[in-house]
């Protein structure tokens, strides 16, 4: 049976794929992308995969917890039959594989089925946003907190000392610029792309898109 294979692309910049991402994807008959594109086409900038078999399972952007496992299994499926017939499958994700990714819920169903699964780590959106803002995430014995901007304790972890790291925060930005008001802010829309934007205050962000990470530093450090 094939192995299924976790790779992690980075953020959007190419030369952030490591060395071992750019040696599985080569090696790899299959290459799964999901259908938004972005991860593709950080890849095919740095790669030729124009006679590997393309996969390009849909996930819905939705919170709906049974269309979202809907897809999950949908997408298990179609790996399941390449894993079955023993080709190696590159299923390429943004960032880290392993922070916010869709493939941790595919990797579960895959394995459940007796395949097995491998994750190839990268650079995540956060690390690559702060080199280029060049502003250091943790100092000393700062904490450094990721949370997603939809999470239910949002306004408890933003009181949390240390700094904060806000993602998917792109359709989040109205609500967040009030409760950022008065703080220390950077943000970086669509690092590592062309059209790339750096933000360096609450009152900037305005209309950013789904891939904007907002960074907020301790208060600690203004004193």
């Amino acid at each position: 049976m094939g192995i299924l294979y976790g790779v992690s692309v980075g953020p959007g910049d190419p030369e952030l794929l490591t060395l071992k991402a750019l040696r599985i994807i080569r090696e790899c008959d299959v290459i799964a992308a999901p259908d938004n594109n972005t991860a593709l086409s950080i890849v095919e900038r740095v790669c030729d995969i124009g006679e590997k078999t393309l996969l390009k399972p849909a996930f819905p952007m939705t919170r709906d917890r049974e269309l979202l496992k809907n897809s999950h299994i949908a997408a298990a499926d179609e790996l399941c039959r390449y894993l079955d017939n023993g080709e190696n499958i590159a299923f390429i994700c943004l960032g880290d594989i392993s922070v916010y990714s869709t493939f941790s819920y595919i990797s579960v169903l895959v394995s459940a089925r007796g395949h097995s699964v491998e994750m190839i780590p990268g650079v995540t959106s956060f690390c690559a946003a702060a080199a280029e803002l060049k502003q250091p995430l943790a100092l000393g014995s700062e904490p450094l907190l990721i949370i997603p901007s939809g999470s239910r304790e949002f306004d408890l972890l933003l009181s949390v000392e240390g700094t904060k790291v806000i993602m998917k925060s792109g359709g989040a930005i109205p609500e967040l610029k009030e409760k950022l008001r008065g703080k220390t802010v950077y943000a970086v829309e669509n690092c590592g792309f062309e059209n790339q934007k750096l933000y360096y205050s609450a009152d900037e962000l305005e209309n950013c898109g789904y891939f904007t990470t907002v960074i907020v530093p301790p208060d600690s450090r203004r004193e």
